[in-house]
């Protein structure tokens, strides 16, 4: 096993630990707003967000995968010069382009807030405006760091931003909410910018702190043609993956359009079987909800986003030396771990996404719509695009690694398309209403997962072996499922205590370790991407579970 393939494990499984850490403190601090927000404030806090990850998207979200391709390629060769003009290059594009989206969404939006028939958003949307400056240098440090295989800076920095936007958003929202919930999740935003200011600090002391060893291995640099046309390259490499990151906000930006103004033209909806008259405060109830479900759903694409970062350096590397046997072998290894963290959470959410809501949140219903057992039915609806979605990351970075940035980009605006026309189809019937959002969501990570597997087969010649990288994955996550399936029609007909639900996901988590390592979903080769694999590959052999070697 190469030492490039061991990288890619213990990059990915550090940053993906910290960044389950990090998902934690975000979704604790998600939690606390809906508490002190309620779904009124949420619905103002939420409308904030596709504004922001558009612009984001378009100022700065392909130039990381860019500079971490670019980077890499240099630093196989052993032009460090040419990887760090990378980096003082895309730094330079960043601070232009940062500055202008920041000023875009702080000073249109009023504008922006009345198209989307959320005018009390209007401060939501000025508080998050100028973060986009700060995440847009952010990225360029992450970019370049994670291009010489140091996942610690991207990882720290994201544990920084949720200290701080727990610690100080909360605070402002407590005191702001005190004039308003329109205050009060402007000062839940405002958090989120001052995180990523002291986000930003950190990385370039980092930096700074590593300028000597960069120097130093900088005149020891060869000479290589990749030291020119830098600039051109970077663009070529970024604007596909802009494209694909603007997608998605866009879509979002239509949810938010589609669901309010589909909503408020229906007389009635049926929530839970209950036909309810449809008038301003359900919609806003109902779309308030979105706040709700999408932290949790979100919560395991963070293990599956850390492998395709890990995978985009590790497999331009092996691409740029034409080793396609390597490429081969570490698309294989991505299929197989996006399924490993997938499935489980997948069939985890969708047998436990109601006991999760009542365990997390504390809804105020003064419409008596029962919002947890609707947001639980949500969060089922979306539970398997979460599998869809790992795929999809996954698979995103081993073409982007490959230089096919623009292949994931045309699969996923096919799902977006199926997506959209699913959601106005299906959110216009009174039985699905707001389900069909997110049945319409899932429907695209779905479409656009299949589209990018059959596209890695096809460019990356991935070698497959049905047995381990895809059959025992599956019978690993159908038995946990089972056993979970079956604990709870015996423990949940009186209710969902928060120590039963709690224990149901202590046993999902429990059942599903056991499984994978009995059904052999993973195997003593995969402990050496592990960090801490021997000593689990030594206990393993005590058990007389892997043979001895």
């Amino acid at each position: 096993m190469s030492q490039s393939q061991k990288k890619i494990g213990h990059g990915a499984a550090f940053l993906g630990g910290m960044g389950v850490i990090s998902k934690v403190f975000g979704l604790i601090y998600t939690i606390a707003c809906t508490w002190i927000l309620q779904a009124e404030g949420m619905a103002a806090y939420m409308t904030a967000f596709p504004v922001y990850t558009f612009l984001l998207a378009l100022s700065s979200a392909g130039l990381p995968v860019a500079i971490s391709k670019m980077v890499a390629e240099r630093i196989a060769l052993n032009d460090y010069y040419a990887a760090h003009k990378v980096f003082q290059r895309a730094l330079k594009y960043m601070l232009i382009v940062g500055f202008i989206a920041s000023a875009l969404m702080m000073s249109l939006c009023g504008p922006i807030a009345n198209v989307l028939k959320r005018p009390e958003a209007q401060l939501t949307i000025l508080a998050l405006g100028p973060s986009l400056f700060f995440v847009a240098l952010i990225s360029a440090y992450r970019g370049y760091f994670q291009g010489m295989m140091r996942m610690a800076p991207t990882a720290i920095s994201q544990i920084i931003e949720q200290i701080v936007k727990l610690a100080v958003g909360l605070l402002l929202a407590y005191w702001w909410n005190k004039s308003g919930v329109i205050y009060g999740a402007a000062g839940a935003i405002f958090g989120i910018t001052i995180s990523e200011v002291i986000a930003f600090l950190y990385m370039l002391i980092l930096y700074r702190k590593s300028k000597s060893a960069i120097r130093f291995k900088i005149r020891r640099s060869i000479r290589t043609n990749l030291r020119h046309n830098i600039g051109k390259e970077m663009f070529a490499l970024a604007l596909p993956v802009i494209i694909g990151a603007c997608a998605m906000p866009i879509v979002q930006n239509a949810d938010t359009a589609i669901i309010n103004n589909t909503l408020n033209s229906m007389d009635s909806v049926v929530l839970l079987g209950k036909t309810v008259l449809v008038n301003a405060d359900v919609v806003k109830s109902l779309y308030g909800l979105v706040g709700y479900v999408n932290p949790i759903a979100n919560m395991p694409s963070v293990l599956s986003m850390a492998l395709a970062m890990s995978l985009v350096p590790a497999i331009s590397s092996s691409y740029v030396l034409k080793d396609m046997s390597g490429v081969s072998g570490k698309s294989g290894l991505g299929l197989k771990y996006s399924l490993l963290v997938g499935l489980p959470s997948a069939i985890g959410l969708y047998f436990l996404a109601t006991p999760i809501i009542h365990l997390l949140y504390s809804f105020k219903d003064p419409l008596g719509l029962n919002l947890s057992n609707i947001a639980g039915t949500l969060l089922a609806t979306i539970a398997p695009g979460v599998l869809f979605l790992s795929i999809l990351q996954t698979m995103t970075g081993i073409l982007q690694g490959l230089g096919k940035t623009m292949v994931p980009v045309i699969n996923l605006f096919v799902g977006i398309v199926v997506k959209i026309a699913l959601s106005i189809v299906l959110i216009r019937m009174p039985e699905i209403n707001i389900q069909g959002a997110f049945i319409g969501t899932t429907a695209c990570y779905g479409v656009a997962a299949i589209l990018d597997v059959a596209c890695v087969i096809k460019y990356a010649k991935t070698r497959l072996n049905p047995l381990d990288n895809i059959i025992k994955p599956i019978l690993a996550s159908a038995a946990m499922g089972l056993i979970l399936y079956l604990v709870m029609l015996e423990t949940t007909a009186g209710g969902y205590s928060r120590l039963l639900v709690v224990g149901l996901i202590l046993l999902g988590v429990v059942s599903y370790a056991v499984f994978i390592f009995l059904f052999g979903a993973i195997n003593r080769d995969d402990m050496e991407y592990i960090p801490g694999g021997k000593r689990i590959t030594t206990l393993m052999t005590r058990l007389h579970i892997w043979k001895a070697r």
